[in-house]
């Protein structure tokens, strides 16, 4: 652990010491800014990259998050803290200070019953639920109380090489929607895989289950996982330069996890293209490569409006 004073463009310096005084008179043993917005602080202050703005805060807390809310709302009182939404049963709360979105979340620990499938959590300590993420530069945190950055996995290092670092061995194998995360930071951040990662990628790919083709059974694939897969596509599709994100998949040999069919699919470009000149949606205009691309549009649940668009283009 190593004190660090992190400056972060837009946030006011008074929103984190407010916090922390919150902190302090719940009687919070930690809290912790985690996430996206340490990481790209710290590539925004040692390495030059450009700082893209935070859109909200996350926040782990050892201890009750709601607890925590509670002492805001008492400092702060209903012009400041415009928002809090508890969420019990997840140990969440949405909140907006002074105009900021903030994500408090109680401190967890998971465990994958099985391969794909929902992890199951308990409450935890911050190291635990640090071990949670996917990436090394994404499980640092700042404790606000202390001061510290807490930098468990090497992170640091890796922000310095930039590379993408599972933290631990089974990350893929546990939630393969990690693969689609690599490719989203990757094509962001100009980021590769370690040398360890790709072993995990290939070795994950090479021992996959559920090859989820037409009439394979639907116990092969967890609908959980297919969730999950959607999302993260509809993220990358929205979010993030998708030409690049998918061109990582492609070339780590990656798209199984789809179908095995867009892996070889040398037309994609093209198709993408003309979606993007014609104002459709891209999901569905990638999925046109699948095997069978309505059964994969509704194993993902894309939206029926999109499930309707591409079966008028396969038409």
């Amino acid at each position: 652990m190593t004190p660090l004073a992190l400056d972060l463009p837009g946030v006011p310096s008074t929103l984190l010491e407010e916090l922390r005084l919150a902190a302090q008179h719940a009687g919070v043993r930690r809290l912790a800014l985690v996430g996206g917005a340490v990481r790209d602080a710290l590539l925004h202050r040692h390495h030059g990259h450009p700082w893209l703005g935070v859109p909200d805060l996350d926040l782990v807390v050892e201890g009750h998050a709601e607890q925590l809310a509670a002492a805001l709302r008492e400092r702060c009182g209903p012009k400041r803290l415009s928002r809090c939404l508890s969420h019990p049963a997840f140990g969440t709360v949405e909140l907006c200070l002074d105009g900021l979105p903030l994500d408090l979340a109680t401190a967890r620990a998971e465990v994958y019953p099985a391969p794909g499938r929902n992890p199951q959590v308990t409450p935890g300590s911050l190291q635990a639920d640090l071990k949670r993420r996917d990436f090394t530069i994404n499980a640092m945190a700042l404790d606000l109380i202390s001061g510290e950055l807490i930098d468990p996995f090497g992170g640091c290092v890796h922000l310095e090489a930039r590379q993408l670092v599972f933290l631990h061995r089974n990350s893929v194998s546990d939630d393969p929607t990690r693969l689609i995360r690599a490719a989203r930071y990757g094509a962001r951040l100009g980021f590769g895989l370690d040398q360890s990662s790709l072993e995990q990628l290939n070795n994950t790919i090479a021992a996959w289950p559920w090859a989820w083709r037409s009439g394979d059974p639907p116990s092969q694939a967890p609908p959980a996982l297919a969730t999950r897969c959607r999302m993260e596509l509809d993220r990358l599709f929205t979010n993030e330069p998708w030409e690049l994100a998918l061109h990582h998949l492609e070339r780590w040999g990656a798209l199984p996890l789809i179908d095995s069919a867009l892996q070889g699919d040398s037309t994609w470009r093209r198709r993408l293209h003309w979606a993007v000149r014609l104002g459709l949606p891209l999901l569905p205009a990638w999925l046109a490569g699948a095997i069978d691309p309505l059964a994969t549009a509704r194993r993902l649940q894309i939206p029926g409006q999109h499930q309707q668009w591409l079966q008028q283009l396969l038409e």
